[in-house]
């Protein structure tokens, strides 16, 4: 009856209604790390701008499964339910209440509604992600969780090779600018945040106590090449740039020897850039520096916009309808180039927020970051001296702050965009382990 039903409603499109039968399938068969790993790989590699036509079916469905999966396990009663930590139920509650607040005064717009809407999303499936950690005190989910990241990032890195192959490897296009590379994901920047933040957790896996000498040997080495290259194909700079210096911020706290070749590699870089011309033409040219002055332009077009708004903001998702009006004549050349790539946004997530929530967004951005690194220098000082499997994951997550943080200040996306899930997802499974960690690391039991 189930199978007659599912395919009657969606007899437009068989294969969707096979997709969802086989995702049926798999909830009744599979054991439930195995399906949060699944759950997480659909949320990540097949919601992106490539599949904009079904990625809400994904979304729902997935969503669905894992609420039914959650009752499942944790029946009707309220007070069995899992509870995060205080900082990260607040965290929540102030990001929703901010944009409920000024959506109202923006005078309820469809796109600020739609904004609301995700984000209640969207932590609803932080949330269920949380409470399939909170469910026993291992780190089994945890590394659930870490897989469904890796695998992700891998899938989305095959359709960049393969749009690499189709281009026929031509590294430059109009205007002799490198091409950017970010397969079915279809942004780039964002892509590159996502392979920067498995770089560092794959070096934290590396110095942890896996017992598999296939793993540290060769599947680590092989997924840290990768990503390697695909980071290199992203031509994300911010990423590069924040990477680079989340690594050393990591690499102080686990091997400093490390540091020394590390510098040494950057002052040979540095030494052939400076003397060698070819190596620094093939520099600037994939650094793109004639662009770096455009983001002049973007942060004084915001900063106008936060003076004529500086108290409520012009309401969540709404910056696009007033940059035009306050970009400079000078800039003009932004109209045509985002009416082509993507709606504009300031290149930097604080000035991004509060632009659109005013003080609220500067509390939003604030509590971002600062519950963030709270909890991770917390969890750091707390199993110091332990120097467990715990402690690498607080290493790691703490990098990662760093990492996003640093990147925060040249682009918006993968942070907090109001719920977008495949955008935000990845970071925001890095704070629910950050949480989960948090508060119960006295409990867990390292195997």
């Amino acid at each position: 009856m189930l199978i007659t039903i599912i395919f009657s409603l969606l007899s437009f499109n068989p294969l969707l209604a096979f997709l969802i039968l086989l995702v049926s399938l798999g909830f009744l068969f599979l054991n439930e790390k195995i399906f949060l790993i699944l759950s997480v790989i659909i949320y990540i590699s097949a919601t992106g701008n490539q599949f904009q036509n079904i990625r809400n079916v994904f979304t729902i469905i997935s969503l669905i499964l894992l609420v039914i999966l959650f009752f499942r396990k944790y029946g009707l009663y309220f007070k069995k339910f899992p509870k995060p930590p205080s900082l990260f139920i607040k965290l929540i509650l102030i990001l929703i209440s901010s944009i409920a607040i000024t959506t109202s005064f923006s005078g309820f717009n469809f796109y600020s509604l739609d904004a609301l809407f995700r984000a209640v999303v969207f932590f609803s499936v932080c949330y269920l992600l949380y409470s399939f950690l909170e469910e026993r005190y291992t780190l089994d989910n945890v590394y659930a969780l870490v897989t469904g990241v890796f695998i992700s990032s891998f899938i989305l890195s095959i359709t960049v090779y393969y749009d690499l192959i189709r281009s026929g490897f031509l590294l430059f296009i109009y205007d002799l600018l490198i091409t950017r590379w970010a397969g079915a994901f279809g942004n780039p920047n964002t892509l590159a945040q996502i392979i920067s933040m498995n770089i560092i957790l794959l070096i934290v896996l590396y110095y942890s106590k896996i017992k598999s000498k296939w793993l540290k040997k060769l599947w680590i080495p092989l997924l840290l090449t990768n990503n390697i290259l695909i980071l290199i194909l992203t031509n994300s700079r911010a990423a590069i740039l924040s990477l680079i210096i989340s690594i050393i911020v990591l690499f102080y706290f686990l091997n400093r020897k490390f540091l020394i070749y590390f510098f040494s590699f950057i002052v040979i870089f540095m030494l052939l850039y400076l003397f060698e011309p070819f190596t620094q033409s093939l520099v600037d040219l994939y650094l793109r520096l004639e662009t770096v002055s455009q983001r002049e332009y973007l942060w004084s077009t915001a900063i106008a916009i936060l003076k004529e708004y500086p108290f409520l903001g012009v309401g969540p998702e709404l910056y696009p309808t007033k940059f035009y009006s306050y970009l400079p004549t000078s800039g003009s050349y932004f109209f045509d180039l985002y009416l082509m790539l993507q709606k504009p946004h300031p290149h930097n997530y604080s000035l991004w927020l509060i632009t659109e929530m005013g003080i609220f967004g500067w509390l939003s951005a604030f509590s971002i970051f600062g519950f963030y690194f709270y909890m991770a220098w917390k969890l750091l000082l707390a199993t110091k001296s332990q120097k467990d499997e715990i402690y690498l994951f607080a290493l790691g997550l703490f990098s990662i702050g760093i990492l996003v943080f640093i990147r925060s200040f040249f682009e918006v996306e993968g942070i907090f965009s109001y719920g977008f899930i495949s955008r935000d997802l990845p970071f925001w499974i890095s704070y629910v382990i950050l949480a989960y960690l948090y508060k119960n690391q006295s409990k867990i039991i390292i195997n």
